[in-house]
Parts: structure tokens; C-alpha cells; sequence
């Protein structure tokens, strides 16, 4: 199982904007194959903040995951790991993986 851990500062004028893109990613990645958890959260004394928690079975899931993402959102930048189209509305992001333990 892989886990991600993704936070986002949303830009002062994309909060509403961010919000829209985390409801519509949740309904559509929360069906992919492999998926076992997509839940985001905005933070309630600063909702400019965003975190995501994301599970997948496995590799192939995720790079399934990955791919719909980028047909979704369109591509990254060259270097960066997140479509554009998510990238132009944050002040800054955080992406992390995990393994599980046991």
C-alpha cells in the first residue's frame, strides 16, 4: 500500500478555486481502481490550507492514478509532479510518500 500525504496553500484569490478542484478530484479519483482512500480537508481557522490523504494497493494503481490525473488536470511542468492547472493556484506545496510499516 502507498500512501500521500499533500498539502497546498491555496493563493488568496484561488481559495474558492482550489476548493472546486478538490471536490471535483475526490469524485472522480475516489472510483479509480486501486484506490483506497482520497479524502481532502481544508483547515478551518485557514482555508487557505489544504491537506489530502491518498492511498492506492499499489504501484500500478497509482501510476493508473497518475495517468487519469494528468488526462483530468493536464500535464506538469517539466520537474514538477502535479499538473499546472494545480500548481498555478497554490502558494506553495508539500508532497510526500509513504510505505507501509507492517
Amino acid at each position: 500500500m502507498i500512501t500521500i500525504f499533500f498539502s497546498a496553500r491555496a493563493l488568496e484569490d484561488k481559495v474558492e478555486s482550489f476548493r472546486e478542484m478538490a471536490k471535483k478530484a475526490t469524485l472522480l479519483f475516489r472510483e479509480d481502481d486501486g484506490c483506497l482512500a482520497y479524502v481532502f480537508h481544508q483547515q478551518i481557522d485557514d482555508p487557505r490550507n489544504y491537506v489530502l490523504r491518498e492511498q492506492w494497493r499499489d504501484e500500478t494503481a497509482l501510476n493508473a492514478h497518475i495517468k487519469h490525473l494528468i488526462e483530468e488536470f493536464g500535464p506538469p511542468k517539466p520537474g514538477d509532479q502535479l499538473p499546472v492547472a494545480i500548481m498555478e493556484m497554490c502558494e506553495s506545496v508539500d508532497l510526500k510518500f509513504y510505505d507501509e510499516v507492517i
